[in-house]
């Protein structure tokens, strides 16, 4: 019993901390970074939130670079000031790393992932709470003006404006929409709509136009309504992603028709779900393409079919994530602390792959009581992530957010997650991490590790 207490305790530690720097990224990364496309000079209301901030947290609001959106992918590491950026802050990434596709995922989960703090900063940091909100508004505005098709539907896009002082111009980038999408834009309005029912938040919002935000949940839910059938033939990981944020929707929607719907929805994409675990607890690809899925799509099946349980009570989607798991289980290396195949020699792990193991853990020792799952986080976590580097800088985190921001005054990179770290195991074991962010994996992790529930006996 005190062996199991104590470890209850080390996961209880491991869960402050990954919340803690899933803070600091989310503010490093939307906040200071500059890496989007900057908001127009005239907004004058970011300038009235930090002037009534009454000096707290300058550090912060002084070093401000507002954005409207979040590129995908750039380098981490602070930008010499030129004569063309002496006015930027002084925390601002290598511009010229910027990768500057827009991805309606890492958007969502930019304004997901704001909205979770400003939730949290409520009381305690009330002017760091409106800006975030304020900035989840200008994120939504963003997606709803810029990165849509000729039929309204939710794509990724690029931005091909040469300098500043020209207009705006956005391109698609290529693909076609993506059903997921479309329900994780509706999550994300769901919970922005939400937190304006708040008097607070709508002392800023006068020139949002939040009153728009019913109509068009109604506008998107109809359409997720209609697609469901389409949403049965997508391929597993985007099933998997679907369920998951119909969970999400479960919790954060108050409108009992809703929630039975989701429900409903749920059950419907989980019983594809488990039409497609093969005998081994492998699962395949596709309604019709019986390859296997990546391996850690398989965490993912799990994760979701996991959702579909507690959303639901039935008792098959606990059944079949547990068939799963034993999969994924024959391949854990005790001495790696990861799962891995044999074969497997040289792999690279993301930190999504990382939020979607440690989310497993979690729902393994919630559901099932299992404490075997807690000493894999514990191990994994202090055998593999913290030395690996993915979470660059993380020896800068201290309790309170101001000292993290002076303390960043003298280094180089701000601690953010990284986009993966890779593992040669082939002779002796060597762990490098990569030297991006990926935002789209950065923040959907940072949202991840902001809503695990700690464990308890």
């Amino acid at each position: 019993m005190e062996e199991n207490n104590n470890l209850l305790q080390q996961i209880s530690n491991i869960y402050i901390e990954l919340k803690k720097f899933s803070e600091i990224n989310v503010l490093n990364t939307i906040i200071l970074s500059g890496s989007g496309i900057l908001i127009k000079e005239d907004d004058k209301t970011i300038e009235k939130i930090y002037r009534h901030s009454d000096g707290k947290l300058h550090e912060l609001f002084d070093n401000a670079i507002p954005i409207q959106c979040i590129y995908k992918k750039a380098k981490p590491i602070f930008m010499t000031p030129t004569d063309e950026y002496v006015n930027f802050g002084i925390y601002m990434w290598d511009i010229s790393s910027f990768n500057k596709v827009i991805k309606v995922e890492a958007q969502c989960y930019a304004i997901l992932s704001m909205l979770k703090l400003a939730e949290k900063y409520k009381d305690s940091r009330p002017y760091l709470s409106q800006i975030l909100i304020y900035y989840s508004s200008l994120f939504y505005d963003f997606l709803v003006s810029f990165m849509r098709d000729e039929t309204g539907l939710f794509i990724d896009v690029k931005n091909k404006t040469k300098n500043s002082d020209e207009k705006i111009s956005i391109k698609p980038n290529k693909s076609n929409y993506k059903l997921s999408d479309q329900i994780l834009v509706y999550l994300s309005l769901l919970y922005l709509n939400k937190m304006y029912n708040d008097e607070i938040y709508k002392k800023y919002a006068k020139d949002l136009n939040i009153e728009r935000y019913p109509a068009e949940l109604n506008s998107i839910l109809n359409f997720i309504s209609d697609s469901i059938e389409a949403a049965l033939s997508l391929p597993s990981r985007q099933l998997s992603q679907f369920i998951d944020i119909l969970y999400e929707c479960s919790k954060l929607d108050k409108e009992s028709e809703n929630t039975e719907m989701y429900r409903e929805f749920i059950a419907l994409l989980c019983d594809e779900i488990i039409n497609r675990i093969k005998a081994s607890g492998e699962v395949e690809k596709g309604e019709n393409n019986f390859e296997p899925v990546s391996f850690y799509t398989n965490l993912r099946c799990a994760n979701a079919l996991f959702e579909g349980y507690l959303s639901t009570g039935i008792d098959k989607f606990l059944d079949a994530s547990n068939k799963i798991i034993k999969y994924i289980s024959s391949y854990y290396n005790n001495d790696l602390a990861l799962y891995i195949r044999d074969y497997d020699n040289k792999i690279s792990i993301s930190i999504r792959d990382i939020a979607e193991m440690f989310k497993l853990f979690n729902y393994q020792y919630i559901i099932n009581k299992d404490f075997d799952s807690l000493n894999r986080l514990n191990k994994t976590y202090y055998n593999v992530i913290k030395p690996s580097g993915v979470m660059q800088n993380d020896m800068l985190i201290t309790d309170e957010i101001e000292d993290i921001f002076d303390n960043m005054k003298v280094s180089t990179k701000p601690p953010v997650f990284l986009k993966s770290f890779r593992i040669n195991s082939k002779n002796s074991i060597q762990i490098k991490a990569s030297k991006y962010v990926n935002t789209q994996y950065s923040l959907y992790s940072s949202y991840v590790f902001l809503n695990l529930e700690k464990p308890s006996d």
